[in-house]
């Protein structure tokens, strides 16, 4: 297997670009493009939408988008916070569920951590999750999730 150099990174995405980056795509078009190519998370397991890439390139993969004047991936807390964890934790069902509509921007996501009294001192919480068979019981409230409003789905510390 050859060395993944940066300068081998920027050949191969620049290459995929010239054939790939259209700006009369949709956004929406463009994100399922990036996601298929793995270019939208490249350090991401190629068994998930990645390339494998170590850590470091990432930046090189974001530079080079930048350079070419293609669209980056989607932004906020699916990308940011959802998906790896999803990645690192989750099931292989919760995986084919969760992380495309992520990566192509199709399902946004929010947190559920703040409560009164309490803020975002995670120590503090008082919302409560019982399990009741299959499903859980959430007892508690939150405020300040910001992002709510536009949301599909959010991520519930109890």
């Amino acid at each position: 297997m050859p060395t993944v150099t940066d300068q081998s990174v920027r050949e191969e995405l620049r290459s995929w670009l010239a054939d790939g980056w259209d700006p009369e795509l949709s956004v929406g078009d463009w994100w399922e493009r990036l996601a298929d190519s793995g270019w939208a998370v490249p350090t991401w397991p190629s068994a998930w939408l990645g390339r494998d890439l170590p850590r470091e390139l990432a930046a090189v993969v974001a530079s080079e988008l930048r350079a070419a004047g293609a669209i980056g991936p989607p932004a906020g807390l699916g990308m940011l916070l959802a998906g790896p964890t999803i990645l690192a934790h989750g099931t292989d069902e919760q995986k084919e569920r969760y992380l495309r509509p992520i990566v192509t921007g199709q399902e946004g996501w929010c947190q559920l951590f703040s409560e009164p009294g309490a803020g975002s001192d995670l120590a503090s919480l008082q919302t409560r999750a019982e399990r009741d068979g299959d499903e859980w019981i959430i007892n508690g409230q939150k405020v300040w999730t910001s992002g709510a409003s536009i949301a599909d789905l959010g991520m519930l510390l109890a």
